[in-house]
């Protein structure tokens, strides 16, 4: 196969919860779904961070969900990619956008209120604001939640494949970029760059055959990629653009990691395509 372009994209999981080590840590706070990293988990996040910060071509963007978990993340990795810069225009710097957040399933969310707290009131950010890009809009809006209430598997990757193409769009020259999120988002955000590459590659460009097209799209579960993408905490999948297609080139690396893979998830009906598949981490 013939390389035609360098581009790359890097999904990582966040780091060890607090909550997976500490099983009372929800009664302390009503911020119950958003807990931030655990010591390891941050010590997880800068080694994390070590590696990122040695990949050719640098990585020139963070993309990061909102939660404070992957926030945390993201800010281990930036301080490793920005150690020697030299001006604050060179700087890798992080774009919140919640179309990377948590999926929640079966009404987990009892107070929408509560799911994470106001960015504007987090240490994390405001003090370590020029790590932070504060002219990119988010795609999708901090009331996502408290509409939907709940998401079907569906619905997430109807969310990802918007954000994931609004991503690619704003990156058409400079594609080298991290994606920091949480298990269920990446695995499907996994499967949707590849499914919305293939996709794109078929489209017919007139406005009213992809009108067409994206209306039959939410029906279309057969065409949908199902590689079965490992998501360990603070584990590094990445896919590389070759012949107009994203294809998965690392698959939930973690052999940076102190101890390896860690709290290793799955959507429990995807099992089988696990099973048959062994993989190198």
């Amino acid at each position: 196969m013939t390389k035609l372009q360098t581009k790359n994209i890097y999904f990582a999981r966040h780091g060890e919860r607090i909550d997976f080590i500490d099983k009372k840590w929800k009664e302390t706070t009503k911020w119950h779904l958003n807990p931030p990293l655990s010591p390891y988990g941050l010590q997880q996040a800068d080694e994390l961070g070590v590696y990122v910060a040695k990949l050719q071509p640098r990585i020139t963007h963070i993309y990061t969900s909102p939660f404070l978990r992957t926030i945390q993340t993201a800010l281990q990795v930036a301080n490793e990619l920005n150690k020697n810069v030299s001006s604050s225009h060179e700087l890798t710097k992080i774009r919140l956008e919640l179309g990377y957040g948590e999926y929640f399933l079966n009404d987990v969310i009892s107070n929408d209120n509560y799911i994470y707290q106001p960015l504007d009131q987090l240490s994390e950010i405001s003090q370590n604001v020029n790590y932070f890009d504060h002219d990119y809009a988010s795609v999708f809006q901090s009331n996502y939640y408290s509409q939907a209430r709940e998401e079907t598997r569906q619905q997430l990757r109807n969310r990802l494949k918007q954000v994931i193409r609004c991503t690619l769009d704003a990156h058409t020259t400079d594609c080298n970029i991290l994606i920091v999120t949480h298990a269920a988002t990446l695995i499907e955000g996994v499967r949707t760059l590849v499914t919305v590459s293939k996709e794109r590659s078929q489209e017919v460009v007139t406005k009213k055959e992809v009108i067409i097209a994206t209306n039959q799209e939410n029906n279309n579960l057969s065409a949908w990629d199902m590689s079965p993408i490992r998501a360990g905490v603070c584990s590094l999948t990445h896919l590389e653009l070759l012949d107009d297609n994203w294809t998965v080139s690392k698959n939930g690396l973690t052999s940076y990691l102190s101890k390896g893979e860690q709290n290793f998830w799955m959507f429990p009906e995807d099992a089988p395509l696990y099973e048959k598949t062994e993989f190198s981490v």
